[in-house]
C-alpha cells in the first residue's frame, strides 16, 4: 500500500500546488493531518482498504446474484471438474440460507463502506472538490468497474473463496439484515430455482448444436422425442387396424400358411375368433411354430395364445412404454371398448414407440413402408454417414429357388404365388 500511496501524495502536492487550488480547495479549511505523517498515512491505508472492500461487496453482489440455482445444483452433482464442482456446492450452501439474506448483506456492506470513505478522505485531505474527486473516482473504478468485471467472469470461483466471510457477515448482520430479508421473502416472494417448460427445453437443446460439446442431430431428436411422449397418444402412432394383418382361430397351419407367415416379417399375430375380425382371443408368437411340422395341419386354435393387451386410444405413449418394460406383452391392441368385442381400431407395439423416441422410423428387413399410416415406401439409406464404421457381407452365390427348403419344415413345398399371401392366406382386418 506504500507505493501507492507515496504515488497519490506526489498527486496531492501537484494538485495543491497548481493554481487551481483556489477552488478544489476551500481556503478556509485545514489539512487535518499534514501530507507525509504517519496519521496522513494511516488514514490514506484505511481509505484504501474501504476502496477494496467496496469493491469486494458490488462484486460479489453482482457475482452471486447473477448465478442461477438451478445451474449450481447441475455443477454440484454433475460437473466433471472437481473444484467446480466444490464451489459451486459452497455457494450452493450459502445461497440456500436465503437469497434475500445475502442480498441485504451485501447491500449493507457496501453502504456501510461508502459511507464511511469521505470521513477518513475528509480527515486526510480536508475536504473540498479534491476529496470528492479522488473519492468518487477510487470508488468507480476500484470499486465498481474493476471487481464487477471480475465477479461476472469468476463469479462461482470468488463466491467460494468469499463463501465463508459472507456467511459469518450474514450472522453479525442479522438483526438488521435478516428481518428486511424476510420481508422481501414476503412482498416478493422466496426465490426458488427456475425451471424449463417442454417447449423451452426444446429451444435450449438447439442451441447446443455448436459449442464446446455440441450435441449432434441425433441426439437433439431422441430428446425431442422423450419429451413428447408424455403428450402424444398412441392414437396418433399406431396402426390402423385395416393394415393389420391377423389370423383366424380356426386358420390350418400347413406348409403355404406358415411359409406365408415366416415371409410376412411379422413376429407375433393377433388372432380373432372365426367369422368376427374384430374379436380377439390371444397373440400368436412365431416362436412357437419353430418345432412344428406343417404336414401336421394343426388349426392355430392348437397353440397356446399370448396375451393381447387391450387398451383406449387416450393413453399416452409413456403409458405404453410402462407397459412394454414390463414384459408381459410388445404388442397392444388399441380398442375404444377395451375388453369388449368389436371397438379395435388399431395395434401399437414397441418399434412405433421406440421410433417415436428416435424421430425416425426404422424399416427392417421385410418393411414395404417406413409408415403404416402415410404409405411411404421403404427408403433402405447406404451413404456414407449411415454406413461408417459398418460393413455388410454378401454371399456371391445363392440357392436356387426350387431347392428352396422352408424354415420350420422339412417338407416339400407345394408351389404357390408369394404376393398373393396377405390376400389368400393371411386375413386383413375390415377397413374401419
Amino acid at each position: 500500500m506504500r507505493p501507492s500511496g507515496f504515488g497519490l501524495a506526489l498527486f496531492l502536492r501537484s494538485v495543491y500546488a497548481s493554481p487551481f487550488r483556489a477552488w478544489i480547495h476551500k481556503p478556509n479549511v485545514t489539512l487535518e493531518e499534514p501530507i507525509g505523517s504517519p496519521a496522513f498515512w494511516e488514514k490514506m491505508v484505511i481509505s484504501a482498504l474501504l476502496v477494496l472492500a467496496g469493491g469486494v461487496f458490488a462484486g460479489l453482489t453482482l457475482g452471486l446474484m447473477g448465478l442461477d440455482e438451478l445451474h449450481l445444483r447441475v455443477l454440484a452433482t454433475s460437473s466433471e471438474d472437481l473444484t467446480e464442482k466444490k464451489n459451486a456446492q459452497k455457494v450452493l450452501h450459502l445461497m440456500q440460507k436465503g437469497r434475500h439474506w445475502v442480498l441485504v448483506v451485501l447491500l449493507l456492506g457496501n453502504v456501510v463502506v461508502n459511507e464511511s470513505l469521505p470521513i477518513f478522505l475528509d480527515g486526510a485531505l480536508g475536504g473540498g472538490i479534491a476529496a470528492v474527486v479522488i473519492s468518487t473516482t477510487a470508488i468507480v473504478i476500484f470499486g465498481g468497474i474493476i471487481p464487477q468485471a471480475v465477479s461476472v467472469r469468476y463469479g462461482l470461483a470468488i463466491g467460494s473463496r468469499c463463501a465463508p466471510l459472507v456467511l459469518a457477515l450474514m450472522y453479525l448482520f442479522a438483526p438488521i439484515a435478516w428481518p428486511i430479508a424476510k420481508l422481501l421473502d414476503y412482498v416478493l416472494g422466496v426465490n426458488e430455482a427456475h425451471t424449463y417448460k417442454k417447449a423451452e427445453l426444446k429451444s435450449f437443446l438447439q442451441f447446443h448444436r455448436h459449442g464446446e460439446e455440441p450435441l449432434r442431430d441425433d441426439e437433439i431428436s431422441i430428446l425431442n422425442g422423450v419429451l413428447e411422449l408424455n403428450t402424444k397418444n398412441v392414437e396418433t402412432i399406431m396402426t390402423p387396424i385395416k393394415d393389420v394383418v391377423t389370423l383366424s382361430s380356426d386358420t390350418i397351419l400347413d406348409h403355404e400358411t406358415v411359409d406365408a407367415i415366416l415371409t410376412s416379417g411379422y413376429s407375433r399375430f393377433p388372432v380373432h375368433e372365426p367369422g368376427n375380425p374384430l374379436a380377439f382371443v390371444g397373440l400368436l408368437l412365431i416362436k412357437k411354430l419353430l418345432v412344428y411340422d406343417p404336414a401336421k395341419a394343426l388349426p392355430v386354435s392348437h397353440f397356446a395364445f399370448s396375451i393381447l393387451p387391450e387398451a383406449h386410444p387416450s393413453i399416452n405413449c409413456f403409458q405404453a412404454l410402462d407397459y412394454f418394460q414390463t414384459g408381459r406383452a410388445h404388442l397392444l391392441l388399441i380398442s375404444r371398448t377395451p375388453g369388449r368385442a368389436g371397438g379395435a381400431i388399431g395395434v401399437i407395439t414397441l418399434e412405433d414407440i421406440i421410433e417415436e423416441i428416435i424421430s425416425e422410423e426404422i424399416v427392417d428387413e421385410t418393411d414395404r413402408y417406413e409408415d403404416n399410416q402415410s404409405k411411404r415406401r421403404a427408403k433402405r439409406l447406404t451413404t456414407a454417414a449411415v454406413m461408417r464404421g459398418i460393413v455388410e457381407r454378401e454371399r456371391n452365390t445363392r440357392a436356387p429357388s426350387l431347392e428352396r427348403t422352408p424354415l420350420l419344415s422339412n417338407s416339400p413345398l407345394p408351389e404357390f404365388n408369394v404376393k398373393q399371401y396377405g390376400a389368400t392366406v393371411l386375413s386383413q382386418s375390415p377397413k374401419m
